[in-house]
């Protein structure tokens, strides 16, 4: 009741932490542990993976923003509707 926008809180929440904790950093810690070569196959592609979820992470955390604003346009946090 005091929240209905709580939905678009969570999801920014989740596509700002999506990226960086769960493909940047197991990524960038796969290339230094297996010693990738820079610019081989294999560091092309995970870096292409990175930079493509990245891009659905932004594009969440957008949506997420877009929908709050929406959703903060018709309901006054803390008025009675009474």
């Amino acid at each position: 009741m005091m929240l209905p926008f709580f939905n678009d809180i969570v999801g920014l929440m989740g596509a700002v932490g999506f990226w960086p904790l769960t493909v940047f950093f197991p990524v960038e810690m796969y290339i230094a542990q297996r010693k990738v070569k820079r610019w081989s196959t294999k560091w092309v592609c995970l870096q292409v993976l990175s930079v493509s979820c990245l891009l659905i992470s932004a594009v969440a955390a957008i949506g997420s923003v877009a929908g709050i604003v929406d959703a903060l346009k018709v309901f006054k946090p803390l008025k009675n509707r009474y």
